[in-house]
């Protein structure tokens, strides 16, 4: 009897340490720069690619617009997120910050991040870790080579990101779906 409870505890026990390990494993990037992994194109928690109101309900912005780019008609996040509007383009502040957006059929299409208050870099941290007014040297770490000087370039096969350079500091950067 002695001997099933203790392979019942061992089980459980091995079982905990598995889900543990399998869920801490998923927020954490891997060590390389994955050019096909639509999470690698993100700032904040959001990325390409993830619906609208998701990304809404993690970023949390004090104040949102949305517009369609031809019509100029006015757009809800519940319009979006059924997958409404082709060319939306959107301006979240959050706090004194603007994030821009462009959603495509209910999924994030775009994401633009420039003029960020040094005091508030920290709190708009790429998927890898890169907070606005990090080093040029600390982009090339987290994200390997990329192509350009002054507007550095990572390119999948559906993704792109650009971050921008001045004094050797990341100062704007955006994520594009092709």
């Amino acid at each position: 009897m002695a001997k099933r409870n203790s392979f019942g505890i061992l089980a459980w026990l091995a079982l905990f340490i598995f889900m543990l390990t399998a869920c801490s494993g998923q927020s954490e990037p891997s060590g390389v720069f994955d050019p096909e992994n639509q999470r690698e194109y993100g700032v904040g928690g959001i990325y390409l690619g993830q619906n609208i109101k998701e990304a809404m309900d993690i970023i949390k912005p004090s104040k949102a617009d949305f517009m369609d780019m031809v019509s100029r008609e006015s757009y809800t996040v519940d319009r979006m997120a059924k997958g409404e509007g082709e060319a939306v383009m959107g301006m979240l502040l959050l706090d004194r910050t603007q994030l821009l957006v462009k959603v495509r059929k209910g999924e994030l299409s775009s994401i633009m991040l420039g003029g960020v208050a040094k005091e508030d870099a920290a709190r708009f941290k790429t998927y890898r870790g890169l907070a606005m007014y990090d080093s040029g040297e600390q982009l090339k770490k987290l994200y390997g080579e990329g192509s350009g000087e002054k507007e550095v370039v990572y390119e999948g096969s559906k993704y792109t990101a650009n971050f921008g350079l001045e004094d050797n500091q990341v100062v704007w950067f955006r994520f594009d779906s092709k």
